[in-house]
């Protein structure tokens, strides 16, 4: 905490360390320190306008792979080992499966589906493949793409957007905030996107960003044009209600 560091990082930290006393026979060494609270910031996301401009100016492949992030809220890795057999096109949904032969399991080992709407399972079901071909992003090898993040911010900055604020969770976040905001209930987007405890879910429930033209219509009621202006006949109704107090 001396050094500088956030709140979180001060916890994520002692964590580390109460687990590893704890493996080595000396349990409960942490439970005595005076941690800071843990501050929950503001889900990211990314706006309407910051959307169009990224995908305006991506290949085919590339509007495939971060459609696929957008459309579905996966986490980097579930994309990673994406495979064809996860995907029914006739169903439009997707899977998340355990590959154990490749070392990737499901955060919490929980396996899910979630459907899909119909603009990805179009893209999908024209991307080109082979038959052999196991993974659905492949490396220009066939094995497991391991450069998505390098590509999204490359994407951003043809775009000519802030690449810093472009990164893989965040389009996850952002599934999150416009599925809520659509109006699908907490339970069911909680299941899509793989969270343990709804309280997670709902902290994507948060009023939207760009509100501005909307709130750009509400203002201060102007009178008609030709009519007289009310404030003489207000004061003299005031007026007249003082005269009566004082009179009572």
């Amino acid at each position: 905490m001396k050094s500088g560091m956030s709140a979180n990082t001060v916890l994520h930290n002692v964590v580390i360390i109460a687990q590893f006393c704890k493996r080595n026979g000396r349990p409960g060494l942490t439970r005595l320190l005076h941690l800071p609270e843990r501050i929950s910031p503001l889900p990211l996301e990314y706006t309407e306008e910051e959307l169009a401009s990224f995908f305006e100016v991506t290949t085919d492949r590339e509007r495939e792979l971060f459609s696929t992030f957008l459309l579905t809220g996966f986490r980097e890795q579930e994309v990673a080992f994406l495979f064809w057999s996860d995907i029914n096109l006739k169903l439009r949904t997707i899977r998340v499966t355990s590959k154990p032969h490749l070392g990737f399991s499901p955060k919490r080992w929980e396996e899910r589906e979630i459907p899909v709407p119909v603009e990805l399972a179009e893209l999908l079901g024209k991307r080109p493949h082979v038959h052999s071909e196991r993974f659905v992003f492949p490396s220009p090898t066939g094995n497991r793409e391991h450069n998505m993040l390098l590509k999204c911010k490359a994407i951003a900055e043809r775009a000519g957007l802030d690449s810093e604020k472009f990164d893989l969770k965040t389009f996850r976040s952002t599934y999150a905030t416009r599925m809520l905001r659509s109006g699908f209930d907490v339970r069911t987007v909680q299941h899509w996107m793989g969270h343990k405890s709804l309280e997670t879910t709902m902290r994507y429930l948060v009023p939207a960003s760009d509100v501005h033209d909307r709130l750009d219509q509400v203002g201060v009621p102007k009178a008609a044009k030709g009519t007289e202006p009310l404030r003489k006949s207000v004061q003299r109704e005031v007026a007249g209600k003082g005269r009566i107090r004082h009179h009572h």
